[in-house]
């Protein structure tokens, strides 16, 4: 079963509630018909010594030097020296921080249209002494996102879109224009969501992905 650990950095309990409740109730959509993808959600605060790890990692954004991509690397290589990563599931990471916070800041450095939030795949060189510890297809999966960090507070659509992510999605909208490119006028994986979205919420999640992300989630399922 694939583990999202949320982990909230500077905020208040009340902010805490809402991430907890918006990817549980996520997970309950991707296990009922037709995905049926079972997610397990874990706070990343039951694993103190996790947190504490992650935290330090997380501290080096302050340096804007230390960019997102190596934050992501050291953060892998964490969950694997831990144990949280084996060769029975796969783990990911969503950061819930402030606008302003360092994490942000290094991800719109990195990409400057990810203004509410961003996912990071593993980069760059990582031993092979962590990738022997992992699952070969596992290590594949959580290569091409691993972390994601969201900005945009009281947005149940943007802890949705970068958690699906995680989950392998895909983005619904032109890199250069930014315009919604399939055919779900909903669609949780374009850009910026339509009026009046978050606050509708909740709604059935295949009513709001287009027919190839919903294939893609019924595929990992398999």
């Amino acid at each position: 079963m694939i583990t999202i650990y949320w982990h909230c950095l500077g905020m208040t309990k009340a902010d805490e509630t809402f991430v907890a409740d918006a990817l549980n109730e996520l997970a309950q959509h991707l296990k009922a018909e037709p995905i049926k993808l079972p997610v397990s959600i874990k706070q990343l605060g039951d694993e103190p010594d996790l947190a504490k790890g992650v935290d330090a990692i997380l501290h080096k954004l302050t340096n804007p030097s230390y960019t997102f991509g190596r934050c992501v690397n050291e953060t892998f290589e964490l969950f694997v020296r831990l144990s949280v990563l084996d060769k029975t599931c796969p783990a990911q990471l969503l950061v819930y921080c402030p606008p302003d916070s360092p994490i942000a800041g290094a991800a719109k450095r990195g990409n400057p249209n990810a203004v509410w939030g961003a996912t990071a795949s593993i980069g760059g060189f990582i031993s092979p002494e962590y990738k022997l510890r992992v699952d070969s297809k596992y290590l594949s999966f959580m290569y091409e996102k691993f972390l994601c960090a969201v900005y945009k507070l009281n947005s149940k659509f943007t802890i949705w879109h970068e958690a699906l992510h995680l989950l392998g999605l895909d983005e619904c909208y032109d890199k250069k224009t930014l315009k919604r490119n399939c055919k779900c006028k909903t669609c949780v994986m374009q850009y910026e969501p339509p009026r009046g979205v978050d606050e509708n919420w909740p709604f059935p999640l295949c009513d709001n992905l287009c027919d190839r992300q919903k294939e893609k989630l019924r595929e990992l399922a398999k």
